[in-house]
């Protein structure tokens, strides 16, 4: 990022100094919007005189632009300044266990290219990276970006992950500063977070829980994560290891869980745990339209199919459904009872089957939790999609590289 400003001339530690301020002011845009130089001034330690010349410099640099008049409550209306759009990009990456999806942003946080799906799997395998950049490099391509305007490249993947110290301890155990290895095959600046962490930063940034202060984040998916929001701040516990949620123990001599451990929440109510449910249900002899969707051949359900089938009516679809959400609502009980969030967001690809879920959830949190805490928290489905994850990895990028 640094070689989009330009030189003035001046030692290195006052330069050095200055394009730390510019980052903090491009941090500062990209999150909150266009904004005063009084706005700036309220949020960094500089004086509106410094502020002033920093703009100007930025727009020199061609990555800020003065949008004209704000509102004024009186007195002369302020300047108003805000990214250019084409100053520079930045790549959004989500591995999961089924595949990898890419997305390019501009300055904006406007996705101009995506999501692209990339047949890499999450895997044990240092190469799949080296694959995942030959998609990106051929997605570069094609847009014509010029090289040293991709700043960054944001990656969210599962595991249990310490970003501090880049660290993927469940895939890549053996690997230390695992950053670093990934942005030698990339040829840039690299970061990448837990899954359901970065689905926490989306929505704490650009979604749902923004100028939230205590938020849980369930990533319901292929297995079931937490990004925790705890008074404002973004929660990792000690290791950076938090949110395995789940990884809770829901029902004695359960259904075995990758982890090794049987009865976990992830086991039973997952997307994966879905699309088991209904292969075994229909080999049993349940009647459904998931037959005929899949032309006889269970092995291609999944639960994109299971919704699909659930909006048509399909009995079999919905009660498989409500009793994902019924697990899933009495496993977020226990959370209520030890966090009392404000909110509750469900994200991921059960997010999609909210209207089948919400009824299960609701029923299973008034059932088990005391309605004193309860009856005072939301409890809401995310709007972002599953598009919230290369959002959110990048804007992740974004944070680390402008701190």
């Amino acid at each position: 990022m640094d070689s989009l400003f330009r030189n003035s001339g001046q030692s290195i530690g006052v330069e050095q100094k200055k394009v730390g301020h510019k980052k903090q002011i491009i941090r500062i845009i990209y999150f909150k919007g266009p904004v005063s130089s009084a706005e700036l001034t309220r949020n960094l330690p500089l004086s509106t005189p410094k502020i002033n010349s920093l703009l100007q410099e930025l727009i020199s640099d061609g990555l800020i632009r003065e949008l004209g008049p704000g509102d004024s409550s009186g007195g002369r209306r302020p300047a108003i300044y805000g990214l250019v759009e084409e100053g520079f990009y930045v790549v959004g990456i989500t591995i999961n266990v089924y595949r990898t999806v890419i997305s390019v942003f501009n300055a904006t946080n406007k996705e101009i290219s995506g999501p692209h799906s990339v047949a890499v799997p999450m895997q044990r395998d240092f190469d799949m990276f080296s694959r995942i950049n030959e998609k990106l490099k051929e997605i570069l391509t094609s847009l014509t970006i010029p090289a040293h305007k991709i700043i960054a490249v944001g990656m969210e993947m599962p595991g249990l992950v310490n970003r501090e110290h880049g660290v993927n301890k469940t895939y890549f155990p053996g690997v230390m500063d695992l950053n670093s290895r990934i942005s030698e095959i990339f040829g840039y600046p690299v970061f990448f977070d837990n899954d359901a962490r970065i689905r926490a930063f989306a929505e704490q940034q650009f979604g749902l829980a923004r100028d939230r202060q205590n938020v849980l984040m369930v990533h319901a998916d292929w297995g079931i994560g937490l990004g925790l929001i705890v008074n404002g701040q973004l929660y990792f516990g000690k290791s950076g290891f938090s949110g395995e949620f789940g990884h809770i123990p829901m029902l004695e001599n359960g259904e075995l869980c990758h982890c090794g451990k049987r009865g976990c929440l992830e086991a039973i109510a997952s997307v994966a745990a879905i699309a088991r449910n209904a292969r075994r249900g229909i080999e049993a002899g349940h009647a459904s339209l998931l037959l005929n969707l899949v032309g006889g051949d269970l092995q291609k359900i999944d639960t994109n199919l299971v919704i699909q089938a659930a909006r048509s009516g399909d009995q079999f679809s919905i009660s498989l459904l409500t009793e994902a959400g019924q697990w899933l609502g009495k496993g977020i009980t226990f959370l209520l009872q030890v966090f009392n969030p404000e909110l509750i967001i469900i994200g991921g690809k059960l997010a999609e089957a909210g209207q089948f879920l919400q009824a299960p959830l609701y029923q299973a949190l008034f059932t088990y939790s005391n309605p004193d805490i309860s009856n005072d928290t939301e409890l809401v489905f995310s709007a972002m999609g599953v598009r919230a994850g290369t959002i959110g990895a990048a804007a992740f990028a974004i944070d680390k590289l402008a701190s």
